[in-house]
């Protein structure tokens, strides 16, 4: 008895704590998002001197490595705009919600935003070997 109401006593879990969480997260992924911009700039820096790449690396073909900037780049834009989205879609005002749907409502957030730094991290990491490539 005294067991059964003492858990009855035990406070829920806080949907503010479960918001700040989702917060917290998305925070240190904006810390990438730096990353990504700064790696789509280098890439256009290289799209735009194709001939100084091609001067370093004669035996390059620059129509095949133009190419390939596009699509590293591709990758970047589909992450950043992955991160657009979520930061868009996502509501951090519950009003109208109890707090168990709000607590549903953040965990689910939490998902989203695990799911766009694993694409962050993912591409990075592709473009960093790509970049590698070139000593930039």
């Amino acid at each position: 008895m005294f067991v059964t109401a003492f858990l009855a006593c035990k406070p829920a879990v806080d949907y503010k704590q479960k918001r700040e969480e989702v917060i917290k997260y998305h925070d240190v992924v904006m810390a990438d998002a730096g990353q990504v911009v700064d790696k789509q700039m280098r890439l256009t820096a290289m799209l735009k001197d194709l001939a100084a790449l091609k001067t370093k690396n004669p035996g390059l073909d620059t129509l095949v490595e133009r190419d390939s900037i596009l699509a590293v780049q591709a990758k970047l834009n589909h992450a950043d705009e992955a991160m657009n989205d979520w930061m868009h879609n996502f509501e951090p005002d519950v009003t109208g919600k109890s707090d168990a749907e709000a607590i549903t409502y953040f965990e689910g957030e939490k998902v989203k935003i695990q799911r766009v730094d694993s694409l962050f991290k993912q591409e990075i990491k592709f473009a960093d070997r790509y970049l590698s490539k070139f000593k930039k």
